[in-house]
C-alpha cells in the first residue's frame, strides 16, 4: 500500500497538529539516535514545541558540549551564514537558538 504525498502546510485543528508534532518529533528523534549509533558521528537535535517546551537529544555527553563544540568549529574556521551550505543552515539556527 502506498501513502499519498503530504501536503506541506500548517495543519489547522490543534488537537491534529499536536498529535502529529508528538509523533513526528519521537520519530526525529529516533533517527538523530540511529544515525549517531549506525554512523558514529556526534548529533545534536532540539525541538522546541508550539508550547515552548524543549526536547532535546544528543550523542555526547550532553547538548550543551556539542553546542560548544559547533561554535568552536564556526569560530576557527570563520563560517558565516553565506558561506554555509543550506542543509547547514538548520544547525546555524539551533545554535543561534541556544547562544
Amino acid at each position: 500500500m502506498v501513502r499519498g504525498k503530504t501536503e506541506m502546510k500548517r495543519i489547522e485543528n490543534e488537537t491534529s497538529r499536536q498529535v502529529t508534532f508528538s509523533k513526528r518529533r519521537n520519530g526525529l528523534l529516533k533517527k538523530a539516535f540511529e544515525l549517531s549509533v549506525l554512523c558514529d558521528v556526534e548529533v545534536a537535535l532540539a525541538v522546541f514545541c508550539p508550547r515552548g517546551r524543549l526536547y532535546e537529544f544528543s550523542s555526547a555527553t550532553s547538548l550543551q558540549k556539542s553546542i560548544d563544540r559547533y561554535k568552536s568549529y564556526r569560530k576557527d574556521n570563520n563560517v558565516n551564514n553565506k558561506t554555509v551550505q543550506p542543509d547547514i543552515q538548520v544547525k546555524i539556527l539551533i545554535c543561534q537558538l541556544f547562544c
